[in-house]
């Protein structure tokens, strides 16, 4: 990571880009413009059905006020179990030495009660050794402060070192755009030091926290499911981008003996699909099962998620959506009440979800270029801010396995791949008088 971090690409042979202001010929700027924060807020949110906002009130209904239920806590029931059993004991012995009297003949008889009493006291002395346990455990395991008000509210960890792109999950899970309140701060250096808390925009009962990594002087690793208060939470992601560390397996193997439910996460397969294709001309099938391989011979993760933030309906990203919320799996199911595909409702076409060409998909995001150019793509639109502050929305046009910018320049899919691997986006000139353009992903 501290390699990658600090890498930088050279070219030995530049070429000469026109990607000054000059290029903007015609386009009308102002300052007074909406700042790129200001614009994404102003514009409608594309309407569809939200699945995911029903799966988790869904979900937030169920819990209630309950805690985790592999939390070591004495609740009400087991209480109120207790009671149940001493009450019991009690009518028994007194049922006994009112029958003795009547059974004093019946040796045989009085035996088996007394049998069947002793085992009845020794179920509840062991029940009460059970709620001492869990009391003493509970308090040899504190909740942390930072973690409060976890009744009746959904918690999920997600837990990796630096540059795994934790951050980035987050924000895609929660369907957060860039630039918007409650994104969580992307980087290639670690950005989390204290726990973060992300809720859901519209469900702020669900709650996903970005955890700081492990092993660390401030964040020990023999402490650190009880530093970060891991067995509160209702869920755990363990992540990473390459293979897992001995700290993660250990991490989870910790998880496993306090049976808090978890998902071993491999993140940026995209990437690894790409960079394999290139080196060994490996298609994404062969990458996915060699890395599943991997996983499975070194680490012993038999089912592990392999997602890429770039591309959140590919991969195990909707699997694992399905996984973290059951409540949609209840909204997909054909038995389910809520599945109704016959209302007309169902089929209405603001049920569906917008559908950008390749091309399009690969451009949305944060760009720059050479002359502190920044570029926010929004599907059809681009939010361009000038290094003088100046500001306008350009609308990007598409044709035929192409999409233009000014009408002037064009990049494809394979300059979308390329942009993939290398974080540099080249346009190329429609006319031969224009010099190609270059545009720098900003994250």
């Amino acid at each position: 990571n501290e390699v990658e971090a600090a890498a930088q690409c050279w070219e030995s042979a530049p070429e000469t880009s026109s990607a000054d202001a000059s290029h903007f010929k015609g386009v009308s700027f102002s300052g007074t413009a909406p700042s790129a924060q200001e614009w994404l807020q102003q514009l409608e949110e594309t309407p569809e059905e939200d699945i995911l906002a029903e799966a988790l009130a869904e979900d937030v209904a169920e819990r209630r006020k309950a805690m985790p239920s592999h939390l070591p806590v004495v609740t009400t029931e087991d209480q109120e179990r207790l009671r149940d059993l001493v009450a019991t004991l009690a009518k028994m012995k007194q049922d006994f030495d009112a029958e003795r009297e009547s059974f004093a003949g019946v040796q045989e008889e009085l035996s088996r009660r007394e049998a069947e009493l002793a085992d009845r006291e020794k179920a509840v002395e062991a029940e009460r050794q059970e709620q001492r346990r869990r009391d003493e455990e509970r308090a040899n395991y504190p909740q942390p402060k930072w973690l409060e008000n976890i009744e009746g509210t959904i918690n999920i960890g997600v837990v990796g070192n630096s540059g795994v792109g934790k951050s980035l999950l987050i924000n895609k899970l929660r369907r957060v755009r860039q630039g918007t309140a409650g994104w969580a701060p992307v980087g290639v250096n670690e950005t989390t030091r204290e726990p973060m808390m992300y809720p859901f925009p519209g469900q702020p009962q669900v709650r996903l926290w970005d955890l700081p990594g492990a092993g660390t002087t401030a964040v020990p690793s023999e402490t650190y499911v009880q530093d970060m208060g891991l067995r509160y939470f209702d869920r755990v992601l363990i992540c990473t981008a390459g293979r897992f560390t001995t700290m993660e397996v250990s991490l989870r193997a910790e998880l496993e003996k306090h049976n808090v439910p978890f998902c071993m996460v491999r993140t940026k397969v995209d990437i690894d699909c790409w960079n394999n294709f290139e080196d060994n001309k490996r298609d994404e099938k062969t990458t996915l099962a060699e890395i599943r391989e991997d996983l499975r011979q070194n680490h012993n993760v038999i089912d592990a998620y392999l997602v890429s933030s770039r591309d959140v309906d590919s991969y195990d990203m909707p699997r694992l959506v399905h996984e973290l919320f059951p409540g949609m799996k209840r909204q997909m199911d054909p038995l389910a009440p809520s599945f109704c595909p016959t209302v007309p409702a169902w089929n209405d076409a603001w049920a569906m979800p917008v559908a950008f060409s390749p091309v399009l998909a690969g451009l949305q995001g944060r760009w720059s270029d050479a002359f502190r150019t920044i570029y926010l793509v929004h599907q059809s639109q681009a939010h361009v801010t000038l290094s003088n502050a100046n500001r306008t929305v350009v609308p990007l046009t598409e044709g035929p396995g192409r999409v233009f910018w000014i009408n002037r320049w064009y990049v494809t899919e394979e300059s979308i791949s390329k942009a993939r691997r290398d974080g540099t986006l080249k346009w190329d000139p429609v006319l031969p008088v224009d010099q190609a353009l270059f545009w720098t992903w900003a994250g």
